[in-house]
């Protein structure tokens, strides 16, 4: 403001407008900035009033400019991300790929990916049911996982070394994986899912009652104090809308099963 002042001072004196008018410029200038500021929040409100009035039972969040100029992106907790006009009266929902030499590539927007890392870091594994590689671990991935999901029992049952096509293959903890679980009932809570989790949560030896239940075995039922709806919602958070869902070190989430070799080339191990 300043500056511009100066400038528009020194345009006065060249062409004898009075400093007054000057001034009344400037702050007409700065007016116009601050109404353009305010225009663009304008926009993130418009499109989260259209979407609620819409669907007011959808849980929408904060809408920002995404990658493809011109639209905004909201993330539908439990849901999709939505790529909406500023207008708030059309969206697309889906991925966003790069169109490269060789071929397409799915993208994720830094933001996103940098708000699920400090997501990822401030998870307690305490409060996750782990499985640990019997050697060094290579690297940590927790999966969000629902009870009655046939892949995540698939991706359970190749924890450790497991027959495909008469060879044996190397498992998730040969490789030097951890899983890290995280629940996530695709039912909600609460539900039949749910419950399963929780007992699987509040048992003595939480490994062995997962496992029993991954392989659609009744467990005790058990209540206790768990984190069983704090990890539905963090889900929600960070975008898993569907099970197993990879939350990786890196930030991104991978949806749906990965067979071991293929994570850990992910990995990078």
């Amino acid at each position: 403001m300043i500056r511009m002042l100066k400038k528009c001072g020194l345009i006065a004196a060249l062409t004898g407008v009075s400093f007054s008018a000057v001034y009344s410029l400037a702050a007409n200038a700065a007016d116009s900035e601050a109404g353009s500021l305010l225009k663009r929040k304008s926009v993130e409100e418009t499109i989260l009033e259209k979407l609620h009035k819409s669907r007011p039972e959808i849980n929408f969040g904060q809408p920002r400019p995404s990658m493809i100029e011109g639209l905004y992106q909201v993330q539908v907790a439990g849901g999709p991300i939505l790529y909406v006009t500023p207008e708030g009266d059309k969206f697309i929902a889906g991925e966003i790929f790069g169109i490269q030499e060789g071929g397409f590539a799915r993208l994720e927007d830094p933001f996103v990916v940098e708000e699920r890392k400090k997501i990822y870091s401030s998870i307690d594994p305490k409060q996750s049911i782990a499985f640990k590689p019997k050697g060094k671990t290579k690297a940590v991935v927790y999966v969000f996982t629902d009870a009655d999901c046939g892949y995540c029992r698939k991706l359970h049952s190749e924890m450790h070394a497991y027959q495909e096509n008469g060879q044996e293959k190397p498992g998730y903890n040969d490789l030097g994986i951890e899983i890290r679980y995280l629940a996530y009932p695709r039912a909600g809570i609460p539900s039949s899912s749910a419950d399963k989790l929780i007992s699987a949560w509040c048992a003595k030896d939480k490994q062995a009652a997962l496992t029993n239940v991954k392989n659609d075995q009744p467990i005790p039922s058990a209540s206790c104090d768990n984190p069983v709806a704090a990890q539905f919602q963090m889900g929600a958070q960070v975008g898993v809308n569907g099970t197993p869902a990879l939350f990786m070190p890196d930030g991104k989430l991978m949806p749906g099963y990965l067979p071991p070799e293929e994570l850990a080339r992910s990995l990078g191990i």
